[in-house]
């Protein structure tokens, strides 16, 4: 028989075990768990969630031991940027062109409006907006100050946005439309990998009117006339050395060799009891002011103020100078890239540059837009009457009609007494801009 003292003791010491023994389990069961949970966010670590703008994120989980308490870190992981292509319309109008300067704050491009709208939708950051050579941004064709395009197109990498054109839509005023955008192969150059470009002109038919009859808005060409502009439009036709119809290009210089694949001259329709006509030009590639001189020529000769040889003059050597046509009537209407439909268009991948899906939405914009704004702005500041009588159009050719002197001396003469009349002095004050705009331009480049 144990004594009482004896019999205490083995009953602590059995206390002492069971505790310890309990104490070792709650240890083992603590470790095993952490390491389970370490297990875990390692198979997870970092873990996506994805929101309704399928934005990935990276979701960073800390456990504090001592004080039992987690954490979480949410830090957004930008979508991976893609090589695409966006197509977009503009009206030209009080923009200084298409091209973008990032430090010039003043004189605001088409450019500017795209891509500001680009860093409003995030889907470009700010950094490459002021530095767009970190998104390989280039455009397809450059077009001058108040020249229009019914759809033009740049490349660049961005963030591949869902609903991206409705949303760059809403930041644009209503003279530029963006019209859809396209993943490219990253060998896409909007510029090289465009194989032809067609511009139309559009312009009032009294501009031909010839040099011995009374020019007025009332005139309206004859079937002859309109056959003769149009065998004076195909001399143009092929490929020929364009070195007259630009600045700054010597006859030497491979570049200046241009191809001309159409000309059309559209039947001709009345607006507001003016009649107008378009010249759809379709070429390989076009250089600074091509198409404007090319337009002048054709008025020149069809006139009679320049000599029906004088095209085929000016593809040699010897220097002419071609005024240039105003440069409201010019329109970029589209670009093809048949080369690289050819080779990427159906590959999986990509998709054809043609755009059928927006057609609506692209004829909408010119019929409703552009179109309209050129008759009206011709209408009302008669840009092509002070040029055809106070430009640079009549003192460039030799002339042999005797009504020469009527339009070059008695009409700017009579028109010079009457300019205190209103509708005189707005027809000199747009004659002196048209040439303040094209002194502008002059230190330009090909497109």
């Amino acid at each position: 028989m144990l004594s009482p003292t004896r019999s205490s003791a083995q009953t602590i010491l059995k206390a002492v075990v069971t505790t310890a023994s309990t104490v070792i389990q709650e240890s083992t069961r603590t470790i095993t768990e952490q390491k389970e949970e370490s297990n875990d966010a390692d198979d997870s670590e970092p873990s996506k969630k994805k929101f309704k703008d399928d934005t990935e994120v990276e979701v960073e989980t800390s456990v504090t031991t001592q004080t039992t308490t987690t954490t979480t870190q949410i830090r957004p992981r930008p979508l991976k940027k893609r090589k695409v292509c966006v197509s977009f319309g503009y009206c030209g109008a009080g923009y200084f062109g298409l091209q973008r300067n990032a430090k010039d704050k003043v004189h605001r491009t088409i450019e500017d409006e795209l891509v500001e709208a680009l860093v409003k939708v995030d889907a470009i950051p700010q950094a490459h907006a002021d530095d767009m050579s970190k998104m390989a941004f280039q455009r397809a064709a450059r077009t001058d100050k108040g020249v229009s395009a019914v759809a033009n197109l740049v490349s660049l990498k961005l963030s591949p946005l869902e609903n991206l054109t409705e949303l760059v839509n809403e930041q644009l005023p209503k003279q530029i439309q963006m019209f859809g955008v396209k993943r490219v192969a990253a060998s896409f150059n909007s510029k090289n990998s465009c194989d032809a470009r067609t511009y139309i002109y559009i312009l009032p038919t009294y501009a031909f009117c010839p040099i011995e009859e009374i020019t007025s808005e009332s005139y309206r060409v004859t079937s002859e006339i309109l056959q003769l502009i149009k065998d004076v439009s195909n001399e143009y036709l092929g490929s020929h050395n364009f070195h007259n119809f630009t600045s700054g290009k010597k006859f030497t210089d491979p570049s200046a060799r241009r191809h001309i694949f159409s000309i059309n001259i559209a039947d001709p329709f009345i607006e507001e009891n003016v009649e107008f006509t378009i010249i759809t030009i379709k070429g390989q590639s076009f250089m600074l002011h091509q198409i404007r001189k090319m337009i002048s020529l054709i008025i020149a000769i069809v006139r009679g103020i320049a000599s029906r040889d004088t095209i085929q003059q000016a593809y040699n050597a010897d220097k002419i100078d071609v005024p240039k046509a105003p440069p409201l009537g010019l329109v970029l209407e589209k670009l093809h890239y048949d080369r690289y439909d050819k080779k990427f268009g159906k590959d999986g991948q990509h998709e054809a540059l043609t755009w059928e899906q927006a057609e609506t939405e692209i004829k909408k914009f010119k019929e409703d837009i552009i179109i309209p704004h050129i008759i009206k702005k011709e209408i009302t500041d008669k840009s092509m009457f002070s040029w055809l009588f106070f430009g640079p159009m009549l003192s460039r050719y030799e002339h042999t009609s005797p009504y020469f002197s009527i339009v070059t001396y008695i009409i700017p003469t009579l028109l010079g007494r009457l300019r205190h009349l209103p509708f005189v002095q707005k027809i000199l004050d747009n004659t002196l801009m048209n040439e303040l705009d094209d002194d502008d331009d002059e230190n330009g480049g090909d497109e």
